[in-house]
């Protein structure tokens, strides 16, 4: 349960702000995917107006963060920004991120937005360590740096890690016999794409590389960690939740074909930017959510999740497969 059951899809980041009046002064936060005109930058800006100590802002290419940067030095001058920047479907680059960001000098870090993203890539592609890009960048991606950082998100007197996810899960379980779309055709029968999420999506279904399903199989993947992260945060001052923003007109679109977006945006209930920020910040502000660890939000609000992205088991088994893929002993 959330502190305001008045919230919903409507509600925009600023009426959040308002309900937690003191909730962002003085914190730092840090936001991955921070570019111009889309969910990071959204979440940047209303922020900035509530005094943080400072705001993280990550990405892979220098003009968009900077872009970011600029506007919020620019409209809110005192407000302080780091950019860092990385790619988070790269390994390496998570590492030398990491170092950066564990070497500066405050000791914590309050709130994690984990923005970045990429979806319904058309043709299969890799990554550079060798994984299928929606599993790399959503959840590889998102885990090792989560952890690589989670240390100083420990130190904080309410830490909080927030992970964009989506309703796209439904449209996959794990693929614990084929997570990278090798081509196999022996998937157990819950691994298997859903027949009747493909169907309700509009979506050919298949056990090959279909791009919404393997991005679908990327979300499942970050709600697992997520309620497996927060578990193992139970005896800290830490906790995870992951959120559903919502179709929001933003770079998240870049691979597909622009008629084919215009279809999506309406055929389905859309939001603004700021409209799908106010669920982020529900995530990271509101205290009542430090009794629901794990919790994946929608439309503001605490929504149950099917059974396959709930699993205790795969949860458990998830995080010990991405310790080996990543080949690192997570922290928490």
């Amino acid at each position: 349960m959330t502190s305001h059951s008045e919230f919903g899809a409507k509600t925009d980041a600023s009426e959040v702000l308002a309900a937690f009046p003191n909730a962002v002064e003085g914190k730092i936060v840090l936001i991955t995917g921070a570019s111009p005109n889309g969910l990071g930058a959204a979440l940047a800006q209303s922020l900035a107006a509530h005094r943080p100590e400072l705001l993280i802002l990550t990405g892979r290419t220098s003009t968009k963060v900077e872009a970011v940067a600029k506007e919020i030095t620019t409209s809110t001058p005192g407000v302080k920004v780091r950019i860092v920047l990385f790619d988070i479907s790269s390994f390496a680059s998570i590492a030398k991120a990491a170092e950066e960001i564990n070497g500066y000098a405050e000791p914590n870090i309050d709130i994690v937005f984990n923005n970045a993203g990429v979806m319904n890539i058309p043709e299969r592609r890799l990554s550079a360590d060798g994984f299928e890009m929606h599993l790399a960048t959503n959840y590889l991606g998102l885990s090792l740096f989560t952890n690589s950082i989670l240390p100083k998100v420990k130190n904080s007197t309410a830490g909080r890690v927030v992970n964009v996810v989506s309703n796209g899960y439904a449209l996959s379980p794990f693929r614990f016999s084929d997570y990278n779309f090798d081509g196999k055709d022996d998937i157990p029968e819950d691994e298997q794409p859903s027949k009747a999420a493909c169907e309700a999506f509009g979506i050919p279904w298949g056990l090959g590389y279909i791009p919404p399903v393997a991005y679908g199989q990327s979300k499942t993947a970050g709600i697992l960690f997520t309620r497996e992260l927060a578990d193992r945060l139970k005896e800290t001052n830490a906790t995870a939740v992951c959120v559903q923003p919502g179709v929001i007109a933003t770079d998240l679109w870049r691979e597909m074909a622009p008629e084919a977006v215009e279809a999506i945006m309406n055929a389905l209930p859309s939001k603004t930017a700021t409209q799908g920020a106010s669920t982020l910040l529900v995530a990271a502000l509101d205290p009542k959510l430090k009794e629901s660890p794990g919790a994946y939000l929608d439309d503001c609000q605490v929504v149950d999740v099917q059974p396959f992205a709930k699993d205790k088991a795969k949860a458990e088994r998830l995080w010990q497969l991405t310790e080996k893929l990543t080949g690192k002993t997570f922290a928490s």
